[in-house]
């Protein structure tokens, strides 16, 4: 679906502004309840389903959607919010007027259907991505919005119907790791173990197992990467923080990337932090994090370009810097750190910028940021407090 803009206003960065009053709501909601087919539908139907007026606003919901937003939302629907603001959407606080005012809600096939169905009401399928905030911590999923015009009363209602997929998006990304990458690592071990059967001179014998043995390495770092991000989804990753050197891990990461060939003619620039950098973290973890910041910056990057990698000291923390020179799209700016979002099409699995943000915010006690300008290039941030936090963060996965 094309992502349709209106002029910026102070109002709105994206659809209209405009709100029913709470009592022309609550008027319309009971005209609504009084049709007792309207009401038995709503009731048999399985998945969240909200009534809204033109406005976008929640006017009725049935059992499956209230469900939803005390799960998400943590309370119950007040009368007047919009999808965003019930399922307490992480981007609807910055927007001027809630949901659908925001820079972000451009993007958002919430949003887009809407701001569609207002100039064409007619039936409307998307899949979109939400991060959720409230008071028990920070979750992400995935649904597909169908939205439908539905005349019950003399005004125009849109019936708004949620299907949560994220745990068959969490299967097909499974699938595509253990399908593609595991199985095209497992291959080459295959075929160095087919070549060192036939007669081969020392040398050869020794390069055929030095791939076996970092092909081996491999598939056992990704099989734990991807063990540890599902427990650390639904909660049950266990990370111990231990005293470690920032620029120590940083340098590891580099050099390990230095020698990877598919990054030929990408240069990786290192600025390590003089004096104390030593923050309360877990090696392995951190190694991840900017591994997977440093990736991304050099695969969008082209050749002859360079990636800055830097620790910064500050005295209450400790920062990792991952610069390129490449400004992301306004569009991909919006959905960074969005589960399953990715700008590699169907090769990309969406999960590098939203495993970071995950283990950082949550496991790590730190924060992720990034800016990305024309001029100035990229730069992703990772923040590492010298004082640990003393109660781990809170993420949950939906799934």
């Amino acid at each position: 679906m094309d992502s349709l803009q209106l002029p910026e206003s102070p109002q709105t960065h994206f659809d209209t502004p405009h709100r029913a009053s709470l009592g022309e709501v609550a008027e319309l909601a009971g005209r609504v309840q009084a049709n007792a087919a309207i009401k038995d539908i709503l009731g048999g139907l399985p998945h969240p389903t909200f009534l809204l007026n033109e406005h976008r606003q929640i006017v009725v919901t049935n059992p499956a959607g209230a469900k939803l937003v005390e799960e998400l939302g943590g309370g119950q629907i007040a009368d007047g919010l919009r999808i965003g603001e019930a399922l307490a959407c992480a981007n609807h606080a910055g927007a001027p007027n809630g949901c659908g005012t925001s820079t972000q809600c451009r993007y958002c096939a919430v949003g887009q259907t809407n701001r569609s169905f207002s100039v064409r009401p007619v039936e409307y399928d998307a899949e979109f991505r939400l991060r959720s905030l409230s008071d028990d911590g920070e979750s992400a999923q995935t649904f597909r919005i169908h939205l439908a015009p539905l005349s019950v009363t003399a005004e125009p209602l849109r019936l708004c119907t949620l299907t949560d997929i994220t745990a068959a998006k969490s299967r097909e990304t499974l699938e595509q790791i253990f399908f593609h990458d595991v199985l095209n690592t497992a291959q080459a071990i295959f075929g160095a173990a087919v070549l060192m059967q036939q007669p081969s001179d020392p040398e050869t014998i020794t390069q055929l197992s030095r791939i076996m043995s970092a092909s081996s390495s491999k598939i056992v770092a990704e099989i734990k990467a991807q063990r540890d991000l599902l427990d650390a989804q639904d909660g049950r990753l266990e990370v111990a923080l231990r005293p470690e050197s920032v620029s120590r891990v940083v340098a590891d990461v580099a050099d390990l990337y230095r020698r990877n060939s598919a990054m030929d003619r990408r240069a990786i620039d290192v600025q390590l932090a003089s004096g104390d950098d030593i923050v309360p973290t877990s090696a392995t973890m951190l190694s991840r994090c900017v591994a997977n910041l440093l990736k991304n910056a050099l695969e969008a990057s082209t050749v002859g370009e360079r990636v800055t990698l830097s620790v910064l000291n500050a005295p209450d923390a400790v920062s990792v810097s991952i610069h390129n020179v490449a400004v992301m799209p306004n569009d991909v700016q919006a959905q960074v750190f969005q589960r399953f979002f990715s700008t590699k099409a169907r090769e990309g699995r969406g999960l590098g910028t939203y495993s970071v943000r995950l283990i950082v915010d949550g496991y790590l006690g730190g924060t992720v940021s990034f800016e990305s300008r024309v001029g100035d290039g990229t730069t992703f941030m990772i923040r590492l407090p010298r004082q640990a936090r003393t109660t781990p963060g809170t993420f949950r996965s939906g799934v």
